[in-house]
């Protein structure tokens, strides 16, 4: 090889090394919380601590349901082939139906949905979500009850309290299984 080939092969190699860009986060979850926040929504912040600690590929974020356009926007920013998880209580449940409609151009790998509320709009699971698992609460309570529809949607029926559903260590595994099956089904 001539010294101008090789000097020539550097550039292009150069070039294309430059033109890489760092892989974006694995897998991105998505953990809302409910009216009044995560002292509410117990246990909700105790699986995002888990979550985070399950696998490094995850990148696990916590937001108020109220400020579930900020993550449709965000999820608009991830590159295409990010999985996205969205797990919500309460009223982060329904927010996260909001959410999965608002980016119906962008695949949604799983909706875990902790009880959701009644008391406010809930959506059906559209086209783009892969996998819903509801747990649905069936106790005296006035709060939760509500029901996702679509063929996606897997329903655990529960008598957990409304308040407490986000502490069960029982669901939670469920939860982590189901994240898991995703990193298994869509990461490398």
């Amino acid at each position: 090889m001539k010294a101008g080939q090789g000097l020539l092969l550097a550039i292009i190699f150069s070039c294309f090394a430059a033109m890489a860009q760092p892989a974006p986060a694995n897998l991105r979850v998505y953990v809302l919380s409910g009216q009044g926040g995560f002292t509410l929504s117990r246990g909700m912040e105790e699986l995002a601590a888990g979550l985070r600690k399950m696998d490094p590929r995850l990148q696990v974020s916590t937001h108020e349901w109220k400020n579930h356009q900020d993550v449709a926007k965000d999820i608009g920013k991830l590159p295409v082939e990010t999985p996205v998880v969205l797990i919500g209580h309460s009223l982060g449940a329904n927010a996260t139906t909001w959410i999965s409609n608002d980016v119906r151009s962008r695949m949604i790998d799983l909706i875990v949905a902790y009880d959701p509320t009644k008391l406010a709009k809930l959506q059906p699971a559209g086209k783009n979500v892969r996998r819903v698992l509801l747990y649905h609460n069936n106790s005296a309570e006035p709060w939760g009850h509500a029901r996702i529809q679509g063929p996606q949607v897997e329903t655990v029926e529960t008598k957990n309290s409304h308040l407490s559903i986000g502490s069960s260590s029982w669901l939670r595994g469920k939860t982590r299984a189901a994240v898991a099956q995703v990193i298994s089904e869509r990461l490398p």
